[in-house]
């Protein structure tokens, strides 16, 4: 698919730095007046930084932050703001930039993070003024507020179905497997990449019409509803000259430290979901494309002839494909799954007790976790059982090493 070389820049940058495809700032000269204008790469003017000294203050960037983060949830689109105190250090300092990073960090909330982020179009000026950074921002939203609540309600009835919850209840594998073959099932692929109408989770998911972005924007949250960190990336980025330049959208996800590429986009279009991308590495990403050059990722750092592992191998990415760990098998008692019942059983039993007991009553055992949990058989784990996998690891010390003890449901009963 061809986009502009304007857009392709984002794009660009987003596949040198290995990070998700920002929104766009217009950093401002520091020593410009508080009126000049902000501009745009291509030299329109976005808008102007005329002070306003209404503007709310701040004493932290971390303030400033949870502000714009506010802001954007709401989908104001223009609204400023002042950090007290703050001036640049060097030349490549940015308030923006700084903002940014604090904003769009991965949190409790799937509609935050990379997701919120990558669901308008930011651009954000600075100047110094007498009182620290003079901040203004310019938000284009590619959906509405109400068209978010929709997509938020069209989420909660897929979290309420039996797969969900499964992969809820499991590794970070099922849990990715899940959101991939979702993407899949309800991708209908249309090929305007540049059109911000179908780059939204919204359009993938309730219009059933969306680009690569937009296909990718609902795999974003669909993790991030798992609580995994989800990133985009870019390939297939074959001139940097040219009036126009082919762009693929894929992704990230991490696990355990290390980032894996996850591309159901392409899966799709090779025709049924067979996982032929599915969480590998940057040394074995095509390993299952079958050797077709269509559907072979080009890097942007390859066009200058830097191979592939020269330019991941100092980031979080991982080199080989992902490798499930052995399931562990629970046994009644046996909560963690070591083998042995004893009174880390018993802790651990408590600790979800608590859990459930808690506000949300969200546990964190998985299903078999709680079936090996509920000593009494009555359908919950909660303060009972943790005591009788206690008193059972009492009673087992107690014996020696011919007798053969009881299980720990016989022994329950007596």
């Amino acid at each position: 698919m061809k986009i502009s070389e304007k857009i392709i820049a984002a794009a660009a940058a987003a596949a040198v730095c290995l990070s998700a495809a920002s929104p766009a700032y217009a950093a401002v000269n520091t020593d410009i007046p508080i009126t000049a204008a902000v501009y745009d790469d291509d030299g329109s003017s976005s808008f102007s930084l005329t002070f306003n000294d209404e503007a709310p203050r701040f004493a932290t960037v971390d303030e400033a932050a949870d502000y714009v983060k506010s802001c954007i949830k709401q989908h104001n689109e223009d609204f400023d703001l002042i950090v007290t105190g703050w001036e640049p250090v060097s030349d490549e300092d940015d308030i923006t930039k700084e903002i940014t990073e604090k904003y769009s960090v991965l949190t409790d909330d799937p509609t935050e993070g990379i997701y919120m982020s990558l669901n308008a179009n930011i651009t954000g000026g600075w100047s110094i003024c007498s009182e620290g950074a003079y901040v203004k921002y310019a938000v284009d939203y590619y959906t509405t507020a109400e068209e978010e609540a929709e997509l938020t309600a069209a989420i909660a009835s897929l979290k309420e179905t039996p797969e969900f919850i499964a992969a809820k209840a499991s590794d970070a594998y099922d849990k990715v497997l899940w959101a991939y073959d979702q993407v899949i099932a309800n991708m209908k692929l249309n090929d305007n990449l540049a059109n911000s109408a179908y780059s939204t989770a919204y359009s993938a998911l309730i219009k059933k019409d969306a680009n690569e972005s937009g296909q990718m924007h609902l795999m974003v949250r669909l993790l991030q509803e798992f609580g995994l960190q989800p990133m985009i990336y870019m390939t297939n980025l074959k001139s940097l000259s040219a009036d126009s330049v082919d762009c693929h959208v894929l992704g990230f996800v991490m696990i355990d430290g290390l980032y894996y590429f996850i591309d159901p986009v392409w899966d799709y279009k090779m025709g049924e979901n067979k996982h032929r991308f599915f969480l590998k590495g940057y040394t074995d990403l095509d390993s299952e494309s079958d050797g077709s050059e269509e559907f072979t990722h080009i890097h942007l750092f390859q066009l200058f002839n830097i191979p592939v592992e020269d330019a991941m191998k100092e980031s979080q990415v991982s080199g080989t494909a992902y490798v499930r760990p052995a399931q562990k098998e629970y046994s009644d008692g046996d909560v963690n799954g070591d083998g042995e019942i004893n009174a880390v059983d018993a802790s651990v039993t408590l600790q979800e007790y608590a859990l459930l007991s808690g506000e949300g009553a969200a546990g964190s055992f998985t299903e078999a976790q709680a079936k090996a949990a509920d000593i009494d058989g009555n359908g919950m784990v909660d303060a009972v059982d943790a005591s009788r996998i206690l008193a059972y690891y009492a009673y087992i010390s107690t014996l020696d090493g011919e007798e053969i003890p009881q299980n720990i449901k016989e022994y329950q009963s007596v």
